[in-house]
């Protein structure tokens, strides 16, 4: 296993640190302040090539996404964006897994209308299969139904943390049919944004962090959806475990910005005056390890989808995010501790930071994923792609 970056990838880690360090660092401030969508910043990665990442070479893409042939390439990306503005990082990461989706199991037919306007003009996919109570109800339990006629289906319902739905020229609702049962009946609808029934509510989202990722609630309402439009065939997005399937990504978030906040930390500590105290040097080198661990987890990761052994994959997968989620909040404490609370207050990258880390980190049940882990290695049956 060789963790040295082959050309391409080099290349474009050196290519997302320069749009980061020059274009999205200088624009994450007012995105936040605002509320508003990075789209500068998604218009820099189109100009680049970076929003067809995920799309396979075959179909026009760069051929990354953990079923493609270079499945680090994507999360270097993610990585160096996260580096400098964590909500764009999100976005990123919310639009090349609806595309890797749809290059992996949509028509022919359905690529080129969904695919091709993404390569063309920078068009952008979201997804959303979140909606209020499925937390407790479970992943694939679903209040939000589509009811089947012969030109296609009218969906009902209501989604949450539906990020990108503002600017996303289709959005993939995920639904169950009407009478069926949850995993048999789950289907995924490529939503237009002029539909009629489709409704994004404005104003819906006002978190404390993540606030320039955009995630509002939307409203279906007998909206109707042709045949065309449905990706996959019902029941492919849990049975092929495709949930499962973003688990690096968002580790790679996590690992992206814990290296902005040491960028931060070893900017400011110096100018503090505190550099040369050994408890600063100590909490600064633990950051250091910590970070570097989550760093080579994600990367072997990587390297296991390409091996052929799904369920390792997945499982490291798991591993590498429960790890990064534990270990980004050890290393925001320990920032906290060094920095002081000045460094906390009023506005700046580093306040935004921490905020963002934080509510990002609530994307994960901890304790779910190690009791996954641990019904796999006791040899239990287990769902990887239960909320996690």
């Amino acid at each position: 296993m060789n963790f040295n970056f082959s050309k391409t990838q080099q290349d474009l880690y050196e290519l997302v640190g320069y749009l980061a360090r020059e274009h999205f660092a200088r624009r994450a401030e007012e995105s936040d302040r605002l509320k508003a969508l990075p789209l500068d910043n998604l218009r820099d990665m189109h100009e680049h090539g970076l929003l067809g990442l995920t799309i396979s070479r075959e179909h026009g893409g760069l051929g990354s996404g953990v079923m493609g042939e270079d499945p680090l390439l994507y999360l270097l990306a993610i990585e160096q964006t996260a580096r400098l503005d964590l909500s764009t990082a999100h976005c990123l990461h919310i639009h090349l897994h609806a595309t890797h989706l749809i290059d992996q199991v949509a028509t022919a037919e359905q690529r080129k209308t969904l695919l091709g306007p993404v390569l063309e003009r920078g068009a952008l996919i979201g997804a959303v299969g979140s909606e209020p109570g499925r937390t407790a109800r479970g992943v694939y339990m679903l209040n939000t139904t589509a009811q089947e006629f012969p030109e296609g289906v009218i969906i009902n319902g209501k989604k949450n943390y539906a990020t990108l739905a503002g600017a996303a020229e289709y959005m993939i609702v995920f639904a169950t049919l009407k009478g069926a049962k949850p995993v048999e009946g789950h289907i995924g609808v490529a939503v237009p944004h002029d539909a009629k029934g489709y409704e994004v509510i404005q104003n819906s989202w006002d978190p404390i962090g993540m606030r320039s990722a955009v995630s509002p609630d939307i409203v279906l309402d007998n909206c109707m959806v042709s045949n065309s439009l449905i990706i996959g065939q019902p029941g492919i997005y849990p049975n092929d475990r495709w949930q499962a399937r973003h688990y690096l990504s968002l580790a790679a978030q996590y690992l992206g910005a814990s290296e902005g906040l040491f960028d931060c930390l070893t900017e400011y500590i110096p100018l503090r005056g505190t550099a040369a105290e050994q408890f600063t040097q100590l909490r600064l080198g633990e950051i250091r390890v910590l970070i570097d661990s989550i760093r080579w987890l994600i990367y072997r990761s990587a390297w296991l989808w390409n091996q052929g052994d799904l369920q390792q994959a997945e499982l490291f997968s798991l591993v590498a995010r429960h790890h990064a989620t534990r270990t980004v909040i050890e290393i925001m404490d320990k920032a906290a501790q060094i920095s002081g609370s000045h460094a906390l207050t009023g506005t700046g990258k580093f306040q935004r930071m921490m905020r963002d880390l934080r509510i990002h980190t609530l994307h994960s049940n901890v304790d779910k994923t190690a009791a996954t882990i641990g019904k796999y290695h006791l040899g239990q049956n287990f769902d990887i792609t239960d909320r996690l």
